[in-house]
């Protein structure tokens, strides 16, 4: 009776297993946390490191809607709309900031036009309202 070897294949083969056992924890990691949900039809605007997202936001004209902000950073930040760029013109909506948190608002009706949002505490966030 010949004796059964360890040698280098069943190593080898341990070796590959315990590999692909740590790789696969590794790319695993956590279950997916599931993305909070919104009214449907929401304008949703993301703040991450002081930049929005987007630069213009669609939204029906003569409708009420949703806006959401999420803020991602640690700095407070809201939006504001108004009838021209900066701080000139109409204040249509705005709220107070808010940090590392989400925001949901009913906004409007606004007309047909165009309109201005922006972060009061970093102006330079900034961007158009397209109602249609």
């Amino acid at each position: 009776m010949r004796p059964v070897r360890s040698g280098p294949t069943r190593f080898a083969l341990a070796l590959a297993l315990g590999l692909v056992a740590t790789l696969a924890a590794a790319c695993g990691g956590p279950p997916a946390t599931p993305s909070k949900s919104f009214p449907a039809g929401s304008i949703v605007v993301t703040a991450r490191t002081r930049v929005f997202d987007a630069k213009e936001l669609k939204v029906p004209a003569d409708t009420t809607f949703t806006l959401v902000l999420v803020n991602r950073d640690s700095d407070p930040h809201n939006i504001a709309i108004r009838t021209r760029s900066g701080f000139d013109g109409d204040l249509l909506f705005r709220h107070d900031p808010v940090s590392n948190t989400t925001f949901i608002a009913s906004v409007g009706p606004f007309p047909k036009g165009s309109y201005f949002f922006l972060c009061e505490v970093h102006p330079t966030m900034s961007g158009t309202v397209v109602a249609d």
